[in-house]
C-alpha cells in the first residue's frame, strides 16, 4: 500500500509507492544526479514529471534545409 505523503516541491498530497512492487515514478525516465542535489523528499507525480521534462535531453533542430 504506498504511503501518503507531502509533496517537497508543492505541498499536495499523494501515494509514494517506494514499498510496493512496482512504484508510479518508476514508469519516468531516470534523473541525473544533478537533478537530485536538491531532493529532500518523494515529489507527487506532477512535480516530479515536470522535473524529469527539464532535465531531459533537448531534442535536436531539425536539419536546416534551403528553397531550391
Amino acid at each position: 500500500m504506498a504511503e501518503q505523503k507531502t509533496c517537497t516541491r508543492c505541498g499536495g498530497a499523494f501515494g509514494c509507492g517506494r514499498n510496493d512492487a512496482a512504484c508510479w515514478c518508476s514508469a519516468l525516465p531516470p534523473l541525473p544526479a544533478t537533478a537530485l542535489d536538491e531532493l529532500k523528499d518523494c515529489y507527487c507525480p506532477r512535480c516530479l514529471a515536470d522535473i524529469a521534462a527539464a532535465h531531459a535531453a533537448p531534442t535536436p533542430p531539425p536539419p536546416h534545409t534551403t528553397d531550391a
